[in-house]
């Protein structure tokens, strides 16, 4: 019962930060300082089958379990994520924030984590059925390589988990 829970949890709310601030929109430009890595991971769920509940259903519990798992371990490193659903009704997508690929690979291979029990099933029961699909991208962007842009936005993206700076418009420098 606690994954449908979790599940009906992450739909509620489709975006966590471990540093929640105010959450208010912020007017003008800002600029997500870039002074440390960027650490995000892409996981992605398709649902190719419709009627092959049983090999997608279980997945999508498993998903959000492992996020409240994520969430109430201060020293996991996983910073925020968000929920994005779509294109489509098919596809969903979480990205995640971490504080470095140590954490988000010590995570992964963590043996009595429910990472690992959810990677076998899917590997030998879900996997083994074309219901469902999935996918993930691990993207890591150096320090002062990477430049993030909001301009009357609440804290999203990484500019939740940074420091932020004030911006001119470019009209403003005319």
């Amino acid at each position: 019962m606690s994954a449908v829970r979790d599940s009906v949890s992450l739909l509620l709310r489709p975006e966590w930060s471990r540093n929640a601030g105010p959450v208010a929109v912020r007017p003008g430009k800002f600029t997500a300082d870039n002074a440390e890595p960027a650490v995000m991971f892409l996981l992605g769920i398709r649902i190719n089958r419709w009627r092959k509940v049983r090999r997608w259903l279980p997945l999508l519990l498993t998903i959000a379990g492992m996020l409240r798992e994520l969430a109430s371990a201060p020293d996991s490193g996983l910073l925020g994520y968000r929920l994005l659903l779509g294109p489509g009704p098919r596809q969903a997508m979480i990205v995640q924030y971490w504080r470095s690929t140590d954490d988000l690979h010590g995570y992964a291979r963590e043996r009595t984590g429910s990472h690992r029990v959810a990677q076998r099933r899917y590997w030998w029961h879900y996997g083994a059925s074309d219901g469902v699909g999935v996918w993930h991208e691990l993207l890591h962007s150096p320090e002062g390589s990477h430049h993030a842009l909001y301009g009357n936005m609440p804290p999203t993206g990484l500019g939740a988990h940074r420091t932020m700076r004030t911006e001119e418009w470019w009209a403003a420098r005319r």
